[in-house]
């Protein structure tokens, strides 16, 4: 089984404490992959969603093709590191709010492109790491789409949920930390950490 990296080790664990007390709650973690964030977190039920049959999860699905459950049928959705690679994720941030119950909350992970070590790449000419690159990769682990955090709150705002918390992993340099996470803004690091919760009426 592939190590996990230090850094999402710290992801990780930021999206594990946004979740927060589910003992009595039901989740859904799509995208779960074989280290599902889900792991050890106490719930009524947990699903895991993936469009992967050998990483055996509950639910097998295209997730481009919407979520394949019931209106308001759970209390929370994890999304780590999936945003990215949907073709239309308005729509998708759409179907976790269907999916959701009311003031469900929404924990989601997506690379930074304006990271602060992206925008020094971009000074010098490259592109920024992670961001979507010409390719014949057809597969799911394509990036379709580059995200910055107020592009992402914004998404979300326009889609009926409200931004509770919002952090990131730090800012990494050869799979390192090099600066206090807790000192770094959710804008300058290399994931986007983001805590929403559904709300049922926007106030224009």
């Amino acid at each position: 089984m592939e190590k996990i990296p230090e850094h999402t080790k710290i992801r990780y664990k930021i999206m594990r404490e946004f979740v927060g007390n589910t003992s009595s709650k039901v989740i859904l973690d799509i995208g779960a992959g074989y280290m599902p964030i889900s792991k050890g977190i106490t719930s009524k039920k947990t699903f895991r969603l993936d469009g992967v049959k050998k990483y055996e999860p509950e639910i097998v699905a295209d997730i481009n093709k919407g979520l394949p459950l019931k209106d308001s049928s759970v209390d929370v959705v994890i999304a780590g590191e999936i945003i990215e690679h949907i073709y239309n994720p308005i729509k998708f941030i759409r179907e976790c709010n269907r999916v959701l119950k009311k003031e469900g909350i929404l924990v989601l992970s997506t690379p930074n492109t304006c990271s602060i070590k992206n925008r020094f790449r971009v000074f010098f000419g490259k592109l920024p790491e992670h961001c979507a690159r010409p390719s014949e990769d057809e597969s799911f682990e394509r990036h379709i789409i580059d995200f910055n955090l107020p592009v992402l709150v914004q998404i979300l705002r326009e889609n009926r949920f409200r931004t509770v918390k919002k952090s990131s992993n730090g800012v990494i340099f050869h799979g390192k930390n090099v600066f206090p996470r807790l000192l770094t803004p959710a804008s300058f690091g290399e994931i986007i950490i983001i805590k929403a919760e559904k709300i049922e009426n926007m106030q224009k």
